[in-house]
C-alpha cells in the first residue's frame, strides 16, 4: 500500500493551510501561468530587465539543478513507467552531487548557464537550455537525452541548504539529492495531469499548484476588482512573498522592536521557584540541553508561564536553536539594545519569553500578514515561509492530492520510484490518484 504514515502527520499539521486550498490556487494578484516560477518558493523567475526595482533583482537570481547521474530516467526506463511486474531491482551509483549551474531567464522557460571563468568571476555565458522539460535531440546523426533541468531562485536554493543543515525537526529532506527528487516527482505528476486534462495544454513552464499553494498570502479583493489588467502588479501593494529571504537589512532591530515590558509580578508560586531554583543549579551545557527541547514544529504555546527567567529566553532567542531560521541576529545590536532599555526602563525587564513565543508560532499569520502582532521586515517573513516550504517537503508529496482542474480522465496514475525521504522502492508503486480521501495504490 502507499506509505501515508508520514503524509497523515503533516496533513494534520497543515489542516489551517490546506483547508484555504481553494482560496490560495487564488492567492497572488500576479498570474503565474505560463511564466517560469522558482520550484521552492513557487514566485516569478524574472528576466533581467532595466526596468526592475533594486528589490526585484535578487529573483533573476537563477540556479538549474540538474542530475548527471539521471536517476529517475534510469527508474523510468528500468520499470516502464511502473507497469513491468517482474523488473529486478534496480541499484543505481548516485556517487555525483545534483549540479548547480547559475543562470539568467532569456525569455519564458528558456536560461542561460553562466560560468566561472578562470578567476572565478561568473562573468562566461555557456549554453542556452530550457527548464522543467524533458526532450533529446538528434546530433551527427545519434539521438542525444538532454539533462533535466529544474529553476530555482539562487536565493531559495540557499535557504534550502540551511534548513537541510539546520532544521531540529525530523525532515524528510536533509541533502540535495533528496530535494532534487522531491522536485523531480513534482513536474512528473504535474506533466502526467496536463496529459490527462481535456483542456487545451497549457504551454510550458507550468507553474505546480501545490495543496498550500506555496503560502501565498490572500488577496481576493484586488483580483476581483481588476485592480491588475493584463497581469499588472499594483505597485501600492506590498508582495512581502517577494522581498530578499537572506541578507534582510535592519533585522535584529526591527525584531527587538516586538518586545514589551514584563507585565507586573504576581505571588510566587512554590513549585515554580523550586523548578527555577533546580534548573539554574545545571551545568550551564545542561540548560542548553533542556532549552533545546523548546523547538516545535507547530510553535510555543503564546502564554508564558514565567518558570525560566527572561535572560534564559534571551539566550535562547540568540543561540538559534529553537529559531534556527533566525540564527543571524546581530549580538552586539542586541546588547547595545539591552543597555538602552535599561537606561530607560529601569528594572523593568523585556518580556523576552514572550517575543520568542511569537516568534516560534509556524504561520506567522501569512494569510493575512498586515494583521499579524509581529511586526518583522518581509525578507525575514518570505524567509520562513520557504523554510516553512522545505520543512514540510517529502518525495511524493503532490501524489496524494487531486489537481483543482478539469481532467477528463477517471484517475491519473502515478508510479512511485522512492519512499518520502527518497530511497529506492520495490517493488515500484503506482498511485491511482482519485481525490484526497480515498487512494488506491496498485502494486507493479
Amino acid at each position: 500500500m502507499f506509505p501515508r504514515s508520514g503524509r497523515e502527520k503533516r496533513d494534520k499539521e497543515t489542516t489551517k493551510s490546506r483547508s484555504k486550498n481553494v482560496l490560495g490556487n487564488m492567492s497572488s494578484p500576479a498570474p503565474y501561468e505560463g511564466k517560469l516560477c522558482c520550484a521552492i518558493c513557487g514566485d516569478a523567475i524574472l528576466p533581467p530587465t532595466p526596468e526592475l526595482s533594486s528589490a526585484e533583482r535578487w529573483q533573476t537570481e537563477a540556479v538549474l539543478l540538474s542530475d548527471p547521474d539521471r536517476e529517475f530516467e534510469h527508474l523510468e526506463e528500468h520499470y516502464r513507467g511502473g507497469k513491468k511486474r517482474d523488473a529486478k531491482r534496480l541499484d543505481i551509483s548516485t556517487a555525483r552531487e545534483i549540479r548547480k549551474d547559475r543562470a539568467r531567464v532569456i525569455e519564458k522557460d528558456r536560461l542561460r548557464i553562466i560560468a566561472a571563468n578562470q578567476d572565478g568571476d561568473a562573468d562566461m555565458e555557456q549554453e542556452e537550455v530550457d527548464s522543467n522539460r524533458s526532450y533529446g535531440r538528434e546530433e551527427n546523426g545519434e539521438w542525444v537525452v538532454t539533462p533535466y533541468y529544474i529553476a530555482t531562485h539562487e536565493a531559495c536554493l540557499e535557504v534550502a541548504e540551511t534548513v537541510m543543515r539546520r532544521s531540529p525537526h525530523d525532515i524528510a529532506v536533509r541533502d540535495l539529492r533528496t530535494l532534487w527528487k522531491v522536485l523531480r516527482m513534482r513536474f512528473k505528476v504535474d506533466d502526467m495531469y496536463l496529459m490527462s486534462s481535456s483542456i487545451e495544454f497549457v504551454a510550458s513552464p507550468q507553474r505546480i499548484q501545490l495543496p498550500h499553494s506555496y503560502y501565498m498570502p490572500f488577496r481576493f479583493a484586488p483580483m476581483l476588482s481588476g485592480s491588475f489588467p493584463s497581469g499588472e502588479i499594483d505597485r501600492k501593494v506590498e508582495r512581502w512573498e517577494a522581498a530578499y529571504p537572506l541578507h534582510v537589512s535592519d533585522l535584529t532591530s526591527a525584531v527587538l522592536e516586538n518586545l514589551s515590558s514584563l507585565p507586573p509580578a504576581t505571588a510566587a508560586i512554590p513549585q515554580a521557584v523550586s523548578f527555577q531554583k533546580r534548573f539554574l543549579a545545571l551545568p550551564p551545557e545542561l540548560r542548553d540541553h533542556v532549552c533545546s527541547f523548546l523547538a516545535s514544529r507547530n510553535g510555543m504555546p503564546g502564554t508564558c508561564n514565567g518558570l525560566l527567567p527572561q535572560w534564559i529566553w534571551r539566550e535562547v532567542l540568540l543561540r538559534g536553536e529553537c529559531l534556527p531560521f533566525l540564527r543571524d541576529l546581530d549580538v552586539a545590536v542586541v546588547r547595545d539594545f539591552c543597555a538602552r532599555w535599561g537606561r530607560e526602563h529601569g528594572s523593568q525587564e523585556p518580556n523576552w519569553e514572550l517575543l520568542v513565543r511569537k516568534l516560534s508560532q509556524e504561520a506567522w499569520s501569512i494569510w493575512d500578514a498586515e494583521s499579524s502582532s509581529l511586526k518583522v521586515p518581509s525578507g525575514l517573513r518570505n524567509r520562513r515561509r520557504i523554510w516553512q516550504l522545505i520543512e514540510e517537503m517529502y518525495v511524493g508529496d503532490l501524489v496524494p492530492v487531486k489537481r483543482m482542474m478539469r481532467v477528463s480522465s477517471d484517475h491519473v496514475v502515478v508510479p512511485r520510484y522512492w519512499d518520502e525521504r527518497g530511497e529506492v522502492m520495490h517493488p515500484v508503486v503506482r498511485v491511482q490518484v482519485g481525490s484526497r480521501d480515498k487512494l488506491r495504490s496498485v502494486m507493479a
